[in-house]
């Protein structure tokens, strides 16, 4: 006979766990019960231990029933099973929480009744919800909110994604109240939200734009054609004062106030301004100005720009319409500021150093005041000695040149005989020239100076010779130059305070020499350049170091190889020479009156030790030396114009300092 499990292995099975789900619940309870007995008599304090696994939910809350003291009544929907593991002992109301969190998580809710609790489904709590009390925070509870300052619709768009399906929100628009059934903890959650937007808003701000010209009413209509004004805000219209009333966002206030500024424009009204112009050239700025405003192929239609610059008292005279003579003026006003100037200083120096030497031995034999044989030489510089013998013998002085010279003669009475001439010379001649031009100029304007003599210079000549051999009317044709130092220069000051400079610089000096042609012949050192230098630098535009050497040297073959004697028949002339130039430039800035009174002061006394250093030393004898120096003592820069007002000794002593210059008064 087989038993009812081999029968029947599905219904022992069920049997089986429904067995085991019992002892698991019987088991919660003993423990629960045994933990309450040790704890008797402080019900607040008693703990509690749950190991549910699958247990029925009505016997859950049966246990919690028993645990908190509190009765409920189970709506016939409500079933499931629960698993709480709770290894660690809790308190009573720790395992209300714990049967709160069961019944949300079942979709249950609990409503509050007098003398018992009703646990239902959350779908049919609004229909059975009474107002329940704020100790539930997961029970069910219909609350109405009040709304005060922000609109209900707004409310409620924020409001409405935060409630549960089961949640039920009921606007009053007419009372701006909110009528909302949820769960007691989201609703605080909720009403401590609302209370936060429902803050009173701060008035939009109100401006006024009062009109010149257009009609504030005109204005408003086109405002409104163009929609402008956004919901909450507002544009009216005072037609007492001509003024439009703007409430709204700054970004709504200044859409209006372009437009306003656009349309209250009168048009094509020429007005007229003088401006005195300070520094600037009116003319120049005349011709910027109007290439700057006028436009090509006659576009614009407003009325006409023009300025006439008054050359006597450096005006300008202004004509345009209202609406851009304000912009003229102010471009007119940048335009003329005080230009900088530049201080350009040159340092020219040149130094040359030549050097000769010549040692030569001459003799020979003389028959009827003739040389008939013997040793002559031609050097540079020197007399040969036929030379000094046809000298002698028309009886002239002749000329022996400079250096060492040795001459003898042993002649008879007829005058024949033999001479000799020793000649030997070392020469060095060295030439230093330190030149110092400054120039101040304007910043883009070209400057020039020109420290030289004018030399004339023969070009041509033209004569006729008469039958009598004499000449009739001579005629020459004459071209004068100037001979010394000429230093052009152009500066341009950048922003960032470096000067670009166009240069020219020259130096010439006569060298006291005359060409084969005729006329004398002349140096020469230019330099032409463009350069780029900081404000206040040194910079080197040109340089020549010139080293040479020469030498010429006359012998008698063969002769002049003897030992001893061989110097007799040789003829030797060296020389030698060298030349240094440099040309340096520095520009300086000049911004300000100060800094123009600070650099004269110090170029004034530089030039005032110079003059002092030239100047010859007055020993007090006839004739007397009178003051050469520049009468400048570093205090008054006006010394030197009052020069010719002052006392003679005061002028040597140059003590007391120099009076200013003197003054009438319009009475005496």
């Amino acid at each position: 006979m087989k038993s009812l499990a081999e029968t029947h292995p599905v219904q022992v099975a069920s049997v089986q766990a429904t067995v085991a789900r019992i002892l698991r619940l019987w088991l919660g309870r003993l423990v629960f019960c045994l933990t309450l007995s040790l704890f008797w008599g402080q019900p607040i304090q008693a703990q509690v231990t749950l190991d549910l696994r699958d247990a029925e939910l009505r016997n859950f809350v049966e246990i919690v029933s028993e645990a908190t003291g509190r009765s409920f009544v189970l709506d016939p929907g409500v079933r499931g099973t629960v698993t709480v593991l709770a290894p660690d002992q809790m308190s009573p109301q720790d395992l209300f929480e714990v049967f709160l969190s069961v019944l949300e998580l079942n979709r249950l809710t609990l409503i509050e009744g007098a003398g018992a609790d009703r646990i239902v489904p959350m779908n049919v709590a609004r229909e059975l919800s009474t107002g329940g009390s704020a100790g539930l925070p997961s029970g069910f509870e219909t609350r109405v909110i009040p709304v005060k300052e922000i609109p209900l619709q707004e409310v409620i768009e924020v409001v409405r994604p935060l409630l549960p399906a089961e949640a039920v929100m009921t606007p009053v628009p007419g009372a701006k109240r909110l009528i909302i059934s949820d769960r007691s903890a989201n609703l605080n959650r909720i009403t401590r939200l609302i209370e936060r937007l429902d803050q009173p808003r701060a008035a939009p701000p109100i401006e006024i734009l009062r009109l010149q010209n257009a009609n504030a009413a005109d204005v408003l209509q086109v405002v409104q054609s163009m929609d402008l004004i956004p919901a909450g805000s507002s544009v009216s219209v005072d037609r007492r004062s001509n003024a439009l009333l703007i409430s709204g966002s700054e970004a709504l206030r200044h859409r209006v106030r372009l437009l306003v500024d656009e349309l209250d424009t009168q048009r094509n009204t020429v007005v007229s301004r003088t401006v005195p112009l300070n520094y600037a050239d009116a003319a120049s700025i005349a011709d910027v100005v109007m290439r700057t405003l006028n436009t090509d192929g006659g576009s614009d239609v407003r009325a006409p720009v023009r300025i006439v610059p008054e050359l006597q008292t450096n005006t300008l005279l202004i004509s345009a319409p209202q609406e851009r003579i304000a912009d003229i003026v102010q471009m007119v006003r940048y335009l003329d500021q005080r230009p900088t100037q530049v201080l350009v200083e040159a340092v020219i120096f040149e130094m040359s150093v030549e050097g000769l030497s010549d040692l030569s031995v001459q003799f020979g034999a003389v028959l009827n005041n003739a040389l008939v044989g013997g040793a002559q030489f031609d050097l540079p510089g020197r007399s040969s000695l036929t030379n000094l013998i046809s000298s002698v013998s028309s009886g002239t002085t002749p000329a022996l040149g400079s250096g060492g010279v040795f001459g003898g003669a042993k002649r008879n009475d007829s005058g024949d005989g033999i001479v000799g001439l020793l000649t030997a010379i070392a020469s060095v001649n060295s030439t230093r020239l330190l030149s110092t031009p400054s120039i101040l100029t304007l910043n883009n304007q070209e400057a020039e100076i020109v420290v030289a003599q004018n030399v004339p210079f023969v070009t041509g000549s033209y004569s006729t010779v008469s039958d009598g051999s004499s000449v009739d009317n001579p005629f020459q044709t004459i071209e004068r130059q100037d001979v010394g130092l000429t230093l052009n220069v152009t500066p341009q000051i950048n922003a960032d305070r470096t000067v670009r400079m166009v240069i020219k610089q020259e130096v010439s000096n006569l060298t006291n020499t005359t060409a084969s042609s005729g006329g004398e012949i002349t140096s020469r050192r230019s330099l032409s350049t463009t350069a780029l230098v900081r404000d206040g630098n040194v910079i080197m535009l040109g340089g020549l170091l010139e080293n040479g050497s020469g030498g010429v040297s006359q012998k008698v073959p063969g002769l002049a190889e003897l030992p001893l004697v061989g110097g007799l028949f040789r003829g030797k002339n060296a020389n030698s020479n060298q030349r240094v130039l440099l040309v340096l430039l520095r520009p300086q800035g000049v911004s300000s009156e100060a800094e123009a009174k600070r650099i004269t002061r110090q170029l004034s006394r530089k030039a005032q030790n110079v003059s002092a250093a030239i100047t010859p030393v007055d020993d007090g004898k006839f004739p007397r030396n009178q003051l050469g120096a520049l009468p400048f003592d570093g205090a008054d820069l006006n010394q030197p114009f009052d020069a010719g007002f002052i006392d003679d000794v005061a002028q040597r002593r140059n003590f007391p300092p120099l009076p200013s210059r003197l003054r009438f008064g319009s009475g005496n």
